[in-house]
């Protein structure tokens, strides 16, 4: 299951933005071989439902603008890792890479193993312990 994008240092990164893309653009440079390929923006969950009319295009323009969008998700062999990109790490961070590898799963039942990373430059020890608690893994860059 490859991404549509190579691991790579790009011109742009489709859904980062300012120091988000500072951030993993030292992440792919400290670490050119952590994944062979990665997909940017991927929604996943149901979206908001505006009670729209089955076939009305604004309608479902808005549940695809509502979904919930993981930053990265990054393959390789046969490993899938959920990624989210923050410049500095606080405990909602925790609760969107737990939701989105949730909603992922749902989604693609088919990968029996999904593996979570938070990628940074700033995280203070309390969010360090808290991710420790929930296994997600983490890495300062």
């Amino acid at each position: 299951m490859p991404g549509k994008f190579n691991y790579e240092v790009r011109h742009k990164y489709p859904h980062l933005i300012g120091d988000d893309t500072a951030v993993w653009e030292r992440f792919i440079l400290k670490f050119p071989g952590k994944f062979d390929t990665v997909d940017y923006d991927v929604k996943v969950g149901s979206g908001t439902d505006p009670n729209f009319i089955k076939g009305d295009k604004s309608g479902e323009y808005w549940a695809m603008l509502t979904k919930k969008r993981i930053d990265v998700v990054g393959f390789k062999n046969n490993s899938v890792t959920i990624i989210e990109v923050k410049k500095r790490v606080s405990l909602s961070t925790l609760g969107q890479i737990l939701g989105y590898k949730f909603l992922y799963l749902r989604e693609h039942p088919e990968i029996p193993v999904v593996s979570t990373l938070i990628v940074c430059s700033l995280i203070d020890q309390d969010d360090i312990d808290v991710l420790e608690r929930y296994s997600v893994n983490y890495l300062i860059v």
